[in-house]
């Protein structure tokens, strides 16, 4: 078997993987990617265009650190590829008055200062007239959000990591992780990489060594829709912004057209848990019944029949919060992993984040939320990462 001699070896080059091999080449250091599809892959968490940055956001401020680092980064990546990526439109969310995601928002917001505007009633409805608002709904904006160019920004990060030197080898299983004396071995189905540290970022196929830090990692599916325009002069009649609704009876959101034709639409739901995303993933064409049904009742400017569906699939943890850190008992090994639905607009700086772990053990960026070990017994450590199917060990 060939034996390949590196830095570091990272573990899935997907949305994180991808990031980090771009930060860890550019910082001078020999990186391999391994990844179990192509690279870039057609089964990636990251597929279907496009992903919401937002600044504000209701998941809690003690993301702004991670969220304000990836701004900077994505503008860094941007610089540096030539590309487009990261579109500031401003992000414009419409809930019910009393729904928990409005005390959620204006709590995030206030505690780090962020700018942000909330309408309600007639002056909602004229600045957003491609909207339904009801009575009772109030309108959040957050004038530093946008979107992503997904699969674009993946694309870019590698191209980079390998313009620093980086290799990727694609189409592999990882048949295991183990130490010899100083060093770490990573035995693919073709080759064994040596190197004294290595990331852990398998994306939607981490739930064994999730299991192995005592945590499930739902694998669970959605459905990206796009829809045609059928009122182009009211889309036309005020710039377009990225929506969400966070409504207690729909929850969706959707992009500025990015064809000229369609919009992009994606309902906050999901398939049923599915054990891997290794292949091509079935449904019944009826699950797309609730998300006609609120594009008809609330964006009158659509024509409520989708012309392109996306499969992608993200990886949730007990507490919809990703790994971000060192394994317990495993020197030298960093895990980023089960981000939950809400990784990508941060995927910059958690690469950069485990670059950091990786180069100096340490990292100015606050990610103590994210501690691998939070669900372990306390002093507990692991023996094995396991990346394929065998159990845990604990000690």
């Amino acid at each position: 078997m060939t034996v390949l001699e590196t830095d570091v070896v990272v573990i899935g080059a997907g949305s994180v993987g991808s990031m980090a091999s771009w930060q860890l080449a550019a910082r001078r250091l020999g990186v391999v990617g391994i990844d179990r599809f192509t690279i870039p892959g057609p089964f990636s968490a990251y597929a279907g265009e496009s992903r919401v940055f937002r600044m504000v956001y209701a998941e809690g401020g003690h993301y702004t650190p991670l969220l304000q680092r990836a701004r900077d980064l994505w503008r860094e990546l941007e610089a540096a590829s030539g590309a487009d990526l990261l579109t500031v439109t401003g992000v414009v969310t419409i809930m019910d008055d009393d729904h928990p995601d409005h005390a959620a928002l204006l709590r995030a917001g206030r505690e780090r200062g962020l700018s942000f505007e909330v309408v309600t009633g007639e002056e909602a409805r004229r600045r957003l007239p491609q909207h339904v608002i009801r009575d009772g709904d109030v309108a959040l904006f957050d004038p530093q959000g946008g979107y992503l160019r997904s699969e674009h920004a993946v694309f870019c990060a590698l191209q980079l990591a390998q313009r620093h030197g980086a290799s990727f080898l694609g189409n592999r299983e990882v048949r295991g992780l183990e130490r010899r004396g100083d060093r770490w071995s990573v035995r693919t189905d073709q080759e064994e990489v040596r190197a004294s540290r290595v990331l852990v970022a398998t994306g939607t196929g981490a739930g064994p060594a999730c299991a192995a830090l005592g945590t499930h990692l739902a694998v669970l599916p959605q459905v990206l829709t796009w829809f045609p325009i059928a009122d182009q002069d009211l889309l036309r009649s005020q710039p377009e912004q990225v929506f969400i609704r966070s409504s207690h009876d729909a929850r969706f959101y959707g992009f500025p057209s990015a064809d000229g034709w369609t919009v992009k639409v994606a309902a906050s739901i999901y398939l049923d848990e599915v054990a891997s995303t290794a292949g091509p993933l079935t449904w019944d064409p009826r699950h797309l019944d609730t998300v006609r049904s609120w594009v008809a009742t609330f964006l009158p400017a659509l024509v409520p029949r989708p012309v392109r569906a996306v499969l992608c699939a993200d990886g949730y943890t007990a507490d919809e919060t990703g790994l971000l850190g060192f394994v317990p008992g495993m020197d030298g090994v960093v895990i980023a992993a089960g981000f939950s639905g809400h990784g990508f607009k941060m995927a910059s700086s958690l690469g950069a984040v485990a670059a950091d772990l990786i180069c100096e053990g340490t990292t100015a960026t606050d990610i103590s939320f994210m501690d691998p070990g939070r669900f372990m017994p306390p002093r507990h450590t692991v023996g094995s990462l396991p990346l394929g199917a065998a159990a845990p060990e604990h000690s």
